[in-house]
């Protein structure tokens, strides 16, 4: 080996290494993604209603529409959904994913938005229960908002994903 492929070994080695890595990686995270959402369990609750799980009492659940929209970054063909959702762990702390709103007659799914709408993560209001030392100690509320289209038509879901509690997912009904 001389010239062009001596001088670039160790970068066509990085190359040849990464490159598989790297779809692996892209692969297992969509796998994981089908799997969560498409093998889930769900667990509906009612309107106004909380539910006991993964030793931790979640909701009853709020939601609204978000009418002023000044300061955020929303497209004009948009609107914003918010919801918040009461924490009270009896244990230990449990980890969530983000909850994701869910159209209930197309199953269309919108992921929470904090950072589209221009909003920074703050450990007063955050948008997943992810355990550490920026979440509380105690009860705490999920604030969740969704950035939509105008077109989207209620009723929808918003579930939440215990980690403990995988392959259930908790599914509030909401009708902003």
């Amino acid at each position: 080996m001389t010239g062009w492929w001596r001088r670039n070994a160790v970068a066509l080695g990085a190359i040849a290494v990464l490159t598989p890595v790297t779809f692996g990686a892209i692969a297992w995270e969509g796998w994981q993604g089908y799997f969560l959402y498409q093998n889930s369990i769900p667990v509906d609750v009612a309107e106004d209603d909380s539910i006991d799980l993964a030793d931790t009492t979640w909701g009853p659940i709020r939601a609204s529409e978000i009418t002023d929209t000044t300061g955020f970054t929303v497209p004009s063909d948009a609107r914003v959904i918010a919801a918040a959702i009461p924490v009270d762990p009896h244990g230990e702390l449990p980890g969530c994913f983000a909850p994701t709103l869910v159209q209930q007659s197309t199953g269309i799914r919108w992921p929470e938005s904090r950072f589209q709408l221009g909003l920074l993560s703050s450990s007063e209001e955050p948008t997943s229960c992810v355990t550490g030392d920026d979440v509380p100690s105690g009860p705490y509320e999920l604030i969740v908002p969704f950035i939509v289209p105008d077109d989207a038509e209620g009723p929808f879901w918003v579930e939440v994903a215990p980690i403990p509690a995988v392959p259930s997912v908790i599914r509030f009904a909401i009708d902003p």
